[in-house]
C-alpha cells in the first residue's frame, strides 16, 4: 500500500515500485509522460479514484499500475474527496483506440462502490488478477503490462 498523503510524494511513490519492475530509462520516460498531463489537468476522478496517464513513445505497449492508499491521499480530485486507489496508465501513441478500450472498460466497473472495495481489501497478485479479468470482457484480448 501506498504510505504518501499527497499528490506528488503519492506519485514518486509508485513510479518507485514501478522503477523496480521495468527498466530505469522507461520508467522515467513513462513519469515525465504522466507528469506532463498532469500538469495539463488534475486527473482526480472523483469517488476515491485518480487515473495519472500519458503518451509515451519509447514504450511498446500499453501500462497499467495501481497504488492503493488506505489512509487517502489529498489529490484534488474533483469531489474534494481523498484518493484511495491511484492508477498510473501510459500507452505509445499508436495504440491510442486500444488506450482508450482499456480505459472505458475500466472506468466502467470503477463507477460502482463494491468494485472499488473489492480491489482496495484484495493483495496485489488478486487484484493484478482481478483487473486482467476486468479487461478481457466483452470478449475483447486488450495487450496490457500489469
Amino acid at each position: 500500500p501506498l504510505k504518501s498523503h499527497t499528490k506528488g510524494s503519492a506519485m514518486d511513490e509508485l513510479f518507485a515500485h514501478i522503477g523496480l519492475l521495468r527498466q530505469l530509462d522507461e520508467v522515467h520516460d513513462l513519469k515525465r509522460a504522466v507528469m506532463r498531463r498532469e500538469a495539463e489537468g488534475a486527473t482526480g476522478l472523483g469517488h476515491g479514484v485518480a487515473m495519472a496517464h500519458g503518451k509515451c513513445a519509447s514504450l511498446a505497449d500499453i501500462y497499467l499500475f495501481l497504488g492503493v492508499s488506505y489512509d487517502g491521499i489529498e489529490y484534488g480530485a474533483y469531489d474534494g474527496e481523498p484518493v484511495n486507489l491511484l492508477f498510473i496508465v501510459a500507452n505509445p501513441p499508436q495504440m491510442q483506440r486500444l488506450y482508450l478500450d482499456l480505459i472505458s472498460h475500466l472506468m466502467r466497473n470503477l463507477m460502482h462502490p463494491p468494485f472499488r472495495r473489492r480491489l482496495m481489501g484484495c493483495e496485489p497478485h488478486i487484484i493484478r488478477e482481478i483487473l486482467l479479468q476486468v479487461l478481457r470482457l466483452e470478449g475483447r484480448n486488450l495487450p496490457l503490462s500489469a
